[in-house]
């Protein structure tokens, strides 16, 4: 996992992006002694409550629709398989031809 932290995070508000190999992208938000993981960027900014309408809360909407414009969705949710993994063909089955041995 990479963390990408926001450049204007203080001790009381921290904001990471984390570009995960496994599951989906995303920011994890500390603020007012809480923390939560959101996968939408607008959703990590909404963290913020009152406060998003600051100089910061502007600055942290750009920084996070930027990341999720530049690292993009991760392939969780896209894991459906376009072609199966194995041949559909009708064949015997492997123990078909198998003695037991006792």
């Amino acid at each position: 996992m990479k963390r990408i932290p926001f450049e204007l995070n203080e001790p009381d508000f921290k904001i990471e992006y984390h570009k995960t190999r496994e599951g989906p992208n995303g920011f994890m938000c500390y603020y007012k002694n809480a923390a939560t993981y959101n996968i939408d960027p607008l959703e990590a900014w909404r963290t913020l409550g009152v406060a998003k309408f600051t100089d910061t809360g502007k600055k942290l909407k750009q920084w996070c629709l930027l990341m999720d414009e530049t690292h993009g969705k991760s392939n969780f949710q896209d894991e459906s398989p376009k072609e199966p993994f194995f041949d559909t063909a009708d064949h015997a089955e492997p123990n078909d031809n198998t003695k037991m041995v006792v």
